[in-house]
This record gives structure tokens, C-alpha cells and sequence, in this order.
């Protein structure tokens, strides 16, 4: 398989494919995915820009571990919404030292979550 292909392959070795977030409320969770990020969302699960998955209510949110990054055109509008949808900031954003601007926040559950913003 060339690169090619494999970039556009959802299910090519190595690729995250299926991502599970933790969610004391289901509702909640929903409203916060579609609203800062525009993920199509359904009663326990979500598809989001080349990935599928679910809430999960049976497991909490961990500050250890592997820390989710997701792409924002607008990083002040992301902040924004998030705070509008239930989610909260937990630092002001920074430059990376190259041309990104980042920023962490947790949504409503408390997860946390990294947002790029690129040029």
C-alpha cells in the first residue's frame, strides 16, 4: 500500500480508528461535541473528521495518560464554545514555539482536551 493509500485508508495499521470518552451525562456530552466541534452525534456514540466512537458512562475521566489534540480554525471561537457548551478552560493559550496556538480545556465530564489551532 502507498502512502497515498494509506492516508486515506480509515482502517490502515496504525491509525486511530475508534476512540471511546468517558460521559456522566450522555446529553450533556452530546451538546458539547456538536456544538464546539460539530461532530454528528447519536444517543451513545459520535463520528467526527475520520473517526468514530462512544460515550462511555461506566469509566471516569483520567488526567493520566494520552491527551486527545483536536484541530479548531478559530481558537478564540473554540474557547468561547466551550465555555457556552458546558465545557471549561484550564489554561490560556500559549504559543508551541512554532506557529501554533494551543490551549487545554475539559468538557462537561471533565476530560481533558488539547485544541490546535493552526494558520
Amino acid at each position: 500500500m502507498s502512502d497515498d493509500d494509506r492516508d486515506h485508508d480509515p482502517f490502515a495499521h496504525g491509525r486511530v480508528c475508534y476512540l471511546q470518552l468517558p460521559a456522566a451525562d450522555l446529553a450533556a456530552a452530546r451538546e458539547f461535541y456538536a456544538g464546539v466541534f460539530g461532530w454528528t452525534v447519536e444517543d451513545t456514540g459520535f463520528e467526527a473528521p475520520g473517526l468514530i466512537g462512544q460515550w462511555i458512562t461506566d469509566r471516569a475521566p483520567a488526567d493520566a495518560g494520552p491527551l486527545l489534540w483536536l484541530a479548531v480554525s478559530d481558537l478564540g471561537g473554540a474557547l468561547e464554545a466551550v465555555r457556552t457548551h458546558g465545557g471549561t478552560v484550564d489554561a490560556d493559550p500559549w504559543d508551541d514555539g512554532g506557529e501554533r496556538r494551543l490551549a487545554l480545556v475539559r468538557d462537561p465530564a471533565g476530560n481533558p482536551l488539547g485544541l490546535a489551532a493552526h494558520p
